[in-house]
């Protein structure tokens, strides 16, 4: 007998439990790690290498930052995995949500499903055993009109964009008010658009009227809002 060897990524104690008490219902699934989505961020390529599924959930309200933390378990295991190796199902409360789509999209996701599609217990075994019948890819947004308000094109790399808003803040004075023109804000605007790659807009979606290459700090504010649903100032 096959055995299909699963991981589950969920930083919701309950869902994690239920989860693997599921699976292990079935012999032909053995489930091999149960783990939250920072363990997994962390895990090096030897862990993955043993998982031929892995049963990521995609979003945490609860996070100060990024409320998709799945989608950098995506990647992480898209960086020594290819889909051959290890197939990536996505469960999410927060289906219908186009940034969401898009970043699973960019990560490599290979499946991407609803909660509600899982509370058919037969359906989740066939996911896992016979994702070539169950194939559901992450579906393209719909929403195009809230894309182009907060600038997303098809050249827009909505996850390197949001890795580096972490790893380099924008600018902040230390007395006083820093001008939204300074060379602070100007270097900042540039760098993170050469990664972003943004389309600049006003607030309404309008072109702005002078010529305008990087977008201003209230559109990268409310694209990184948009995109993770954290508040960002």
């Amino acid at each position: 007998m096959t055995v299909t060897r699963v991981l589950i990524v969920d930083d919701d104690d309950i869902s994690r439990r239920g989860f693997a008490e599921l699976l292990a219902e079935r012999p032909e699934l053995e489930v091999i790690g149960v783990l939250d989505h920072e363990e997994a961020v962390s895990c090096n390529e030897s862990r993955w290498s043993s998982v031929d599924v892995a049963l990521v959930d995609a979003a945490d309200e609860r996070r100060d930052g990024d409320h998709f933390p799945g989608v950098g378990v995506v990647e992480a295991i898209r960086a020594v995995r290819s889909p051959e190796e290890t197939a990536v199902v996505v469960v999410t409360g927060h289906f219908f949500d186009d940034a969401l789509r898009t970043r699973m999209r960019e990560a490599g996701a290979d499946f991407f499903y609803h909660r509600s599609q899982f509370y058919d217990v037969d359906r989740l075994y066939r996911v896992l055993l016979h994702p070539e019948e169950e194939r559901s890819s992450v579906p393209a947004p719909e929403d195009a009109e809230t894309l182009f308000r907060v600038g997303v094109t098809s050249a827009t790399r909505i996850n390197d964009a949001i890795r580096m808003a972490g790893q380099m803040p924008a600018p902040t004075a230390s007395e006083g008010k820093l001008s939204k023109r300074s060379r602070a804000w100007l270097r900042y605007r540039v760098a993170f658009n050469e990664v972003a790659r943004l389309n600049p807009v006003n607030a309404d979606g309008t072109v702005p009227e002078r010529d305008q290459r990087d977008p201003s700090l209230p559109q990268i504010e409310r694209f990184l809002q948009w995109a993770t649903r954290a508040k960002y100032k």
